[in-house]
């Protein structure tokens, strides 16, 4: 089932080898500050996914492999495959979660290596906003569903509601380094956007939704750390950041934090939209 791994080409863009290595070099930070913060999101995508127990699933992009582990949850009669083109982030997988059923592999969304039709279930959960051709990914993932089968993309929202979107340009316009994939970051979460790319693959809409979603932290300054160092410009941050310019993005976005938190049973509550879009290939 896990066909076979993509060797990674000349006609690479530098900029996406690097994005792969920095996603490497957080593979841990991410799966502790980020990971259960997120779980309760990606079980929204999959109850609206409602994939059938024999179906095998795909999840794409995997990470540290949280969506994985949830999505063979619900594949009890199938196997499920999480891929990632970071090698680090599947190594994270694979010492995290061992199970008969599910495995995980080196593959690139933007030309997935897996079988055509193969997959009941294919998920991609916070991955889509780091494709350098959504498109692509999108294709491959619409072609390796089996007609009847389903797809479930979920991807920031609007970047005025989510916690820390401002970390991008705090960091990039002190490191003075801009990742072409950033301006994107928050572009497929607007109103239509998603749905109409997902329908560009020739795959009919079943569920299309911005949800209004929180993140819980036990302080302002984790949730800053979180912000900074849990995802995958923490290497810009550190390496090319000099003290007081890491003062002042920490300062800037503990500002910006704290005017977007709301407190509840101790716990510091930060605004999450996400968009979430459900498809099926129809039976031909």
């Amino acid at each position: 089932m896990a066909g076979n791994p993509v060797v990674q080409g000349s006609d690479e863009p530098a900029e996406k080898a690097g994005m792969r290595n920095a996603w490497g070099n957080i593979a841990v930070a991410y799966d502790e500050m980020f990971g259960a913060r997120m779980t309760h999101l990606t079980g929204r995508g999959l109850d609206l996914l409602a994939p059938e127990p024999h179906w095998d699933g795909l999840d794409v992009a995997c990470g540290p492999g949280m969506t994985t582990w949830a999505l063979a949850e619900r594949l009890p009669e199938g196997r499920t495959l999480g891929v990632d083109f970071a090698e680090p982030m599947i190594a994270r997988a694979q010492e995290r979660f061992s199970n008969p059923r599910l495995s995980f592999a080196v593959d690139d969304a933007e030309r997935l290596s897996q079988p055509t039709a193969a997959f009941g279930a294919v998920t991609c959960s916070f991955g889509l906003m780091y494709c350098y051709d959504a498109r692509s990914a999108l294709q491959h993932m619409a072609r390796v569903v089996v007609p009847g089968g389903r797809l479930m993309v979920l991807v920031w929202g609007r970047a005025s509601q989510v916690w820390w979107s401002p970390v991008i340009e705090l960091i990039e316009t002190r490191a003075e380094y801009y990742a072409s994939v950033c301006p994107m970051m928050f572009f497929y979460g607007l109103p239509g956007v998603l749905g109409r790319m997902v329908t560009e693959a020739d795959l009919a809409i079943t569920y299309d939704e911005t949800i209004d979603e929180q993140m819980a932290f036990p302080s302002i300054d984790e949730a800053v750390d979180t912000g900074i160092l849990g995802g995958p410009l923490a290497g810009l941050y550190t390496n090319r950041l000099d003290a007081q310019h890491q003062h002042d993005v920490r300062q800037l976005l503990t500002e910006h934090v704290s005017g977007q938190a709301e407190t509840h049973g101790g716990e510091v509550l930060l605004p999450a939209e996400i968009r979430i879009v459900v498809a099926e290939k129809t039976p031909t």
